[in-house]
């Protein structure tokens, strides 16, 4: 259980949807933050330099 961010009431987990949170008394429903892969920027990083490398090759 957790507290509701609107209420402050108790909520639950949805059995039905993962990750999202509903709250018993207002109905307020959330859905938590995923899980990152790595904590580290390199996955970010990667396909964003590739664009970068093709418009460069398009460019010339």
């Amino acid at each position: 259980m957790q507290p509701c961010p609107r209420c402050g009431g108790s909520a639950e987990t949805d059995p039905e949807h993962a990750r999202v949170v509903c709250c018993l008394s207002c109905w307020h429903t959330w859905v938590l933050p995923g899980e990152r892969p790595c904590a580290g920027t390199r996955n970010l990083l990667a396909p964003g330099l590739r664009m970068l490398e093709e418009y460069r090759d398009l460019n010339r």
